[in-house]
C-alpha cells in the first residue's frame, strides 16, 4: 500500500515542473471570490498552499490563484494541502471576494489581498518540512530562496 507522503512527494514532484518563481503580492485567507469572470488556466491537485502562494502556473500572466484546503494532508509536512486553481483573467476586487470559508485562500499577484506577500510562509519539502524554494524542473532545493 501507498502511504499518503508517499503522494504527497510524487504529487509534489509533479506539480513542481509546470510552477515557475513568483511569489504573490497579496493574500486574503478565508475568503474566495463570489463569482468569477473565467474558468480556472491551470487546476493543481494536492500541493502546499505555499506553492499555490509562492509560483505561477500558467503560461500567460497569472493574476490570482484560489486554493482549497483538503484536510485529508494534514498531518502531511508543508500542510495544508489541496488545489489550486490559476487564472489570467482580472483579479476579483475586495467587494467580490463573497465566499466566506475558511479552507479558502486566495493568492494575488497585485494587491487586492487584505494582507500584503504571500501569507503562507515557505514552501517546505514533503519529505521532513524543511524549507526551500523549488526549481522550474521540479528540483526541491532545501534552504533555497531563489530557485529558478
Amino acid at each position: 500500500m501507498v502511504s499518503a507522503k508517499s503522494l504527497i512527494a510524487l504529487a509534489f514532484s509533479a506539480s513542481l515542473a509546470a510552477a515557475t518563481l513568483s511569489p504573490a503580492s497579496s493574500n486574503t485567507k478565508g475568503k474566495c471570490p463570489g463569482t468569477l469572470n473565467c474558468d480556472p488556466a491551470k487546476t493543481s491537485t494536492a500541493i502546499q498552499a505555499a506553492e499555490c502562494s509562492h509560483n505561477t502556473r500558467t503560461s500567460e500572466t497569472q493574476t490570482f490563484a484560489v486554493f482549497v484546503t483538503d484536510h485529508q494532508y494534514d498531518s502531511s509536512h508543508g500542510a495544508p494541502y489541496g488545489t489550486c486553481k490559476a487564472y489570467t483573467c482580472t483579479a476579483p476586487t475586495d467587494a467580490e471576494m463573497t465566499d466566506s470559508d475558511e479552507d479558502c485562500w486566495t493568492f494575488f499577484w497585485n494587491d487586492n489581498g487584505e494582507s500584503s506577500g504571500v501569507g503562507t510562509g515557505c514552501i517546505k519539502s514533503p519529505k521532513d518540512g524543511t524549507c526551500g524554494c523549488e526549481n522550474s524542473d521540479g528540483t526541491f532545493v532545501y534552504g533555497g530562496t531563489n530557485c529558478s
